[in-house]
């Protein structure tokens, strides 16, 4: 036997003995490590809380207040004294003394006397002139125009009864020969509406003269009027024309 097989023998038996080191090693680290494993899972790392202090609610009885002492009801008041009535006068019952009746007094005769004599009337005034004699003018109305019913005539509606009378009296145009009495008057009855419009000329009363009558009333039919004012609220206003001769 050589130097090399020695050699070989003695290689071969440290791999031998390193092996089962190494595999003795190896069991006794898995063995190790499966005992941690155990002794980990019995171990218990938490901590364990803190107990929680309880409570308990005790109702603690109040003492109670002492009772008030009894009071005794007070005596009972004597009864107040009636008072006395006064004393009753004394009615004296004899009957009064008669009374006799005044003698009447006889009545003064009256004498009749004579009536006065009646007083003589005033003598009436003496003129010193006849009044026969005396030719007076008559009295003569003026031609007017004046509204029917109420109306309240402030400034604006005076302004405006005006202007329509003044225009209405330039077409009454009566012919210079036409004889009319002094005293005759016709009255025409018509309605200026909203927008100055004339409706319902009527002839309300006649002076007794047909041509001075129709010129009336032909007069009012012509004329071209202005509007109401705007402070008249009514849709339409009547009013009433007075011809007259002047």
């Amino acid at each position: 036997m050589n130097q090399n097989d020695e050699n070989i023998k003695y290689f071969a038996s440290d791999v031998d003995s390193s092996f089962v080191k190494i595999i003795v090693c190896a069991v006794v680290f898995h063995f190790l490590v499966v005992a941690a494993c155990i002794a980990f899972h019995y171990v218990n790392f938490k901590s364990e809380p803190e107990p929680i202090p309880v409570f308990e609610m005790v109702q603690v009885a109040q003492p109670r207040p002492p009772a008030p002492p009894k009071t005794q009801p007070p005596p009972p008041k004597p009864p107040e004294p009636k008072p006395k009535e006064p004393p009753k006068p004394k009615v004296n019952k004899e009957l009064p003394p008669d009374i006799k009746p005044e003698p009447k007094e006889k009545p003064e005769e009256v004498h009749e006397d004579t009536p006065p004599e009646p007083e003589p009337p005033p003598e009436e005034p003496v003129d010193d002139f006849p009044v026969d004699d005396m030719d007076l003018p008559t009295a003569v109305e003026a031609p007017s125009l004046d509204p029917v019913g109420s109306v309240y005539m402030d400034p604006l509606m005076q302004v405006y009864l005006e202007q329509l009378k003044k225009i209405i009296m330039s077409n009454f145009k009566p012919p210079k020969d036409l004889k009319v009495d002094r005293s005759a008057k016709t009255t025409v009855q018509f309605s200026v509406d909203r927008f100055g419009g004339i409706t319902g000329v009527i002839l309300k009363r006649s002076s007794g003269n047909k041509a001075w009558d129709h010129l009336s009333v032909r007069a009012i039919q012509i004329s071209k009027v202005p509007e109401l004012p705007p402070n008249y609220r009514a849709p339409s206003l009547v009013l009433n024309f007075n011809f007259t001769p002047n």
